[in-house]
């Protein structure tokens, strides 16, 4: 049975890939992306949905029953502003997106965050995602999906600065991601991370799964 599926963060690095992976599928009845801005496709199954990620999300048209929702929202301290904009991004929105969901009666969540996310962490970026993780497992939903990348690798609309640079390092260093202990930190290719989040969202696994940049790589 075509399930639908709900996006937030679609015109993002991830999500467009997602989106672009979906349009591909008999499988999939409608791809509803909710955010500010709408999508880059024009497949006649991708409906956007304009949302400040502050009041209701409100369907105009159909509304998706059950869906597979999928968040891939994220910023960077620098794009945003401040820490203070860069956690309404990444926590407050993206628990927002995940209350929505949950009332909708989606059948599952998949969140993006990060390697190395810890609500305990001195590192401000990593403690973020871990306190959305922790605030996402507390909402007890019926299947929910973290997924931890590395530096993600992929050709971005807007480039972020320093990830160029970044980029093209990993790159060089590849071989040296092949060890013991450093394969887990080994960059994730913005395609590789949207086929295996599309694979979990194929089969239903109740309860909490937590997906490390290791299995992200080598499943």
């Amino acid at each position: 049975m075509a399930a639908d599926y709900v996006i937030a963060g679609a015109t993002g690095l991830v999500g467009s890939e997602c989106v672009r992976l979906l349009g591909r599928s008999a499988d999939i009845k409608n791809i509803f992306c909710v955010g500010r801005r709408p999508a880059p496709s024009d497949n006649a199954r991708v409906q956007f949905v304009p949302w400040d990620f502050s009041g209701e999300l409100t369907f105009k048209k159909n509304k998706p029953k059950q869906p597979i929702a999928i968040c891939t929202l994220g910023t960077t301290i620098k794009i945003a502003g401040s820490q203070e904009a860069f956690r309404k991004v990444d926590f407050d929105f993206v628990l927002r997106f995940a209350e929505e969901m949950q009332a909708l009666g989606a059948e599952s969540l998949h969140v993006v965050t990060a390697h190395g996310a810890n609500a305990h962490s001195m590192i401000f970026y990593n403690r973020v995602k871990g306190e959305l993780e922790n605030r996402l497992q507390g909402l007890n939903l019926a299947e929910l999906h973290i997924y931890h990348p590395s530096l993600l690798l992929g050709e971005r609309r807007e480039q972020r600065a320093g990830e160029g640079f970044a980029t093209a390092t990993a790159k060089f260093l590849s071989p040296l991601f092949k060890l013991p202990g450093l394969n887990a930190v080994a960059p994730t290719p913005v395609d590789r991370l949207a086929a295996f989040i599309l694979a979990r969202c194929q089969v239903r696994a109740p309860g909490c799964h937590i997906h490390s940049n290791y299995e992200i790589l080598h499943d």
